[in-house]
């Protein structure tokens, strides 16, 4: 046997070599797999982020595009509308029918639904005042008044559109508490009012109140004048601070009871008189500079301690969820059927129509559906500061007649006044003569329901007879406190309309508000905002 030299590697040596160079090799694998998976991961990560932003930016162009021909649908209704009560419609579409879902054309009749609307059966001529020479009048059952539903690209759009005139005017809370007998003391230069300490915020100027995104159309010479030029202006007096804190008090009390009757119960039940005070301390504020005079967004009374926004948007409704589900899983959409088209649906404000919007049909009239009530449905900062009765809600009659103390007997006059609007009304013997030699069809049934509607201050008198009886001792009866009351302050058209919509489309949602207001036979847009929620 040889002997081994010391040069010569043993067999454990010759193997270990190349096993060291094997594992460095492997190390450095594993590194560049780690570097790759750590880079694969991030473009991966940065593609998923940049897909999802462009699907929500696409989403978003989807929703923007719907919410503007939404709005377009808007202007259409409100100039349809005004264009019936110009006698106009007749014109353009002489066989009867619009576009927007078989509406008769107006028959010029003495009631008829649309232009051309007469004295009232009683032959009392119209208050020169609080109406046209026609007649036009605008009531909660005329088109553009019924729920928007459509289908813009996949966008489920919903939405209301709101006249001005249904609701109370912060710029004009003190002319609506200011009579003619008064004239001659304001004005005078006394002192201002003690309005205390009422929360309201400092600075809150014209600048607080716009949202994001709020963008106004310069309307040049077309823009409406009525309600927002003011050739003479007057500190409001002690009394017209107070009496007008009476008048929005009342206004919450009647919010706040009708949700409670209603089982739409507060977490935190407001506080009418605290509320009432500190929206009047804000409005003074604001009008004591002539800078920030002018409210344009109602959603700057959020800024006061006393308005929740509970008490702003109303209370949550506890069945609100449950119809939702029951609506999905019968694949029906809000209001009326999804899935139908347009000549599908019955006729609007047919009987069919009303009752698949919600309304609930009775013998002599309907009664739409109830859900909970906040500030933002009997408040505004876009009117005429006039209200209109057809359209105002009780709540907002019930402030509007202080001359009743009691809550609960204003309230019983006040909802009668306000159910006035959603009785049928009925036919007269030609009417009755011209339905019967008509031809039976079809296109009977999606005709347009007729309601009563005032036409003047003077119908009144016809809600209920035991109102015209004088009380006992002169005093004045149930009418005549009702027309001192509301006579200055009550008109029977409407010339602003605030369009709240809603776009829905893969769990985004996009809202809008569109204001526009009628200008002799225009119709302008005063503002349009975007909220992305």
């Amino acid at each position: 046997m040889k002997p081994r030299s010391a040069t010569q590697p043993t067999m454990r040596q010759a193997h270990c070599r190349p096993s060291g160079e094997s594992g460095m090799a492997l190390f450095i694998v594993l590194v560049l797999v780690l570097v790759l998976t750590v880079v694969i991961t991030q473009m991966v990560f940065v593609t998923q982020v940049e897909k999802r932003i462009s699907k929500n930016r696409q989403g978003f162009v989807h929703l923007n595009y719907a919410l503007q021909a939404s709005s377009r649908l808007v202007m259409q209704k409100v100039s349809e509308d005004l264009m019936e009560d110009l006698g106009l419609l007749e014109e353009l579409d002489p066989e009867g029918g619009d576009s927007l879902g078989g509406i008769p054309a107006p028959s010029g009749g003495e009631n008829s639904s649309g232009a051309g609307r007469g004295p009232s059966a009683d032959g009392e001529n119209s208050n020169e005042s609080n109406t046209d020479t026609n007649d036009a009048v605008d009531t909660r059952h005329d088109v553009w008044a019924y729920p928007i539903q459509d289908t813009v690209n996949d966008v489920q759009v919903t939405g209301e559109i709101v006249d001005g005139e249904s609701c109370i005017d912060l710029n004009h809370i003190f002319e609506l508490v200011y009579y003619e007998e008064d004239e001659e003391e304001a004005g005078e230069g006394g002192d201002l009012p003690d309005l205390g300490d009422l929360g309201v915020p400092v600075g809150a100027g014209a600048g607080t109140e716009a949202g994001a995104g709020e963008v106004s159309i310069n309307t040049g010479d077309s823009f409406p004048v009525t309600g927002l030029t003011e050739e003479e202006f007057f500190m409001p007096e002690q009394e017209q601070v107070d009496d007008a804190e009476y008048m929005l008090q009342r206004l919450i009390e009647g919010v706040v009871d009708f949700n409670q009757e209603n089982g739409f119960n507060y977490e935190d039940t407001p506080d009418p008189v605290d509320a009432a005070a500190a929206i009047v301390g804000y409005v003074f504020q604001r009008i004591s500079d002539e800078k920030t005079r002018r409210i344009r967004s109602l959603d700057s009374i959020l800024q006061l301690e006393e308005i929740s926004l509970e008490l702003f948007e109303g209370p949550a409704d506890p069945m609100a969820e449950e119809q939702e589900e029951m609506e999905e899983e019968e694949g029906l959409a809000s209001g009326l059927g999804s899935g139908m088209g347009l000549e599908d649906l019955p006729g609007i404000g047919s009987l069919d129509f009303l009752e698949q919007s919600g309304y609930s049909l009775l013998d002599e009239m309907v009664e739409g559906p109830i859900t909970p009530l906040g500030l933002r449905h009997v408040l505004t900062a876009n009117s005429s500061g006039k209200i209109n009765l057809n359209t105002a809600r009780p709540e907002v009659i019930l402030a509007l007649i202080p001359s009743f103390e009691d809550f609960e007997e204003a309230k019983d006059i006040a909802w009668q006044i306000y159910q006035r609007g959603d009785t049928f009304r009925e036919l007269s013997e030609e009417e009755e003569a011209a339905m019967a030699e008509m031809p039976l069809g079809e296109d009977e049934e999606d005709m347009a329901q007729d309601f009563e509607h005032f036409t003047n201050i003077n119908q009144l008198s016809q809600i209920n007879e035991d109102w015209n009886s004088a009380e006992v001792g002169g005093e004045e009866s149930i009418t005549d406190l009702l027309k001192e009351d509301l006579e200055q302050n009550v008109v029977f058209k409407s010339q602003y309309f605030t369009a709240n919509l809603k776009g829905t489309k893969d769990n985004q949602t996009l809202s809008g508000k569109l204001v526009c207001a009628r200008r002799d036979r225009h119709v302008v847009i005063l503002s349009w905002r975007e909220l992305k929620r």
